[in-house]
């Protein structure tokens, strides 16, 4: 006769995978994934006031990279709403450019 597990409310959850990465590639990519989110964040601020266009598309392309860097690894999430926010800021600084260019040319 085969036993039965006693009834359990909880439906069973896994525990995660062990990371397939060393430790030494996580903190290195915890670390490039912090700087690329302080740099986009910086650059996005920047570019609100001076060459939004161009570092509006630069802060984008770094923020993007730190989150996928951030997806990829399972590394630096407290750092994910700091690239959120310059990819944002990114989009900002670009539009802004963009009115700015339109208004220009509309006053002239």
């Amino acid at each position: 006769m085969s036993q039965q597990p006693p009834a359990n409310k909880a439906p069973f959850v896994a525990p995660p995978p062990p990371s397939m990465y060393s430790s030494e590639t996580q903190a290195a990519k915890a670390a490039q994934a912090a700087s690329d989110a302080k740099n986009a964040l910086i650059m996005a601020i920047v570019g609100i006031f001076c060459f939004g266009f161009i570092l509006g598309f630069l802060a984008i392309k770094k923020a993007s990279s730190a989150i996928e860097t951030i997806d990829t690894y399972q590394v630096a999430q407290d750092k994910r709403g700091m690239a959120m926010a310059a990819k944002v800021l990114g989009i900002i600084d670009i539009v802004l450019w963009v009115i700015a260019l339109i208004m220009r040319f509309a006053l002239r």
